[in-house]
């Protein structure tokens, strides 16, 4: 048999021991007994991750616990029933760095807007003071607060939903 060929049968066959080993273990059938320890490569530098020369990346080392050896049949028992139970591990929530979307960068430039108008129409109050209309100015500054402040927000969460709904 060719080298290549051999390597990627091992290849796949690593992959799908893999697979099953998550499955087996996201499902709870494991050993308490027997752990192993893996590797959890990181994209980023961590102040406990250790470097792996070969694949140029950081990584942390886990203590897991192994999955129970079953065979074959087995294992397709449980795949039929396992897909009866509401795996809670599959369902994980995205915790997203808010800071970098376009709603939350619509919502600050309506804070500053809004900042900007309450301290204009303070400035404007003490310039203009009593003179003839004065009040027209001030007013005007200060309904954007009113009026336009709710607006910009609002819009601000419709384009939230709308970026959530683009990303599933």
């Amino acid at each position: 048999m060719d080298a290549k060929v051999q390597e990627f049968i091992n290849k796949m066959k690593e992959e799908e021991k893999k697979q099953r080993d998550d499955k087996l273990i996201s499902l709870g059938l494991t050993d308490e007994n027997k752990k192993t320890v893996i590797r959890e490569y990181l994209n980023y530098k961590r102040y406990d991750a250790k470097y792996d020369e070969t694949k140029k990346q950081h990584y942390i080392e886990k203590e897991v616990e192994s999955p129970i050896e079953v065979t074959e049949d087995e294992y397709q028992e449980i795949l039929k029933y396992s897909s009866f139970i509401k795996n809670e591990t599959t369902e994980t929530t995205e915790i997203k760095d808010i800071s970098t979307t376009w709603a939350s960068t619509i919502k600050v430039i309506a804070n500053i807007l809004l900042v900007l108008n309450i301290i204009g129409g303070f400035i404007l109050w003490i310039v203009l003071g009593d003179k003839d209309f004065a009040w027209i100015p001030i007013v005007s500054a200060l309904s954007y607060c009113i009026l336009f402040y709710p607006l910009i927000v609002g819009f601000s969460k419709i384009v939230a939903v709308a970026e959530r709904k683009l990303q599933e």
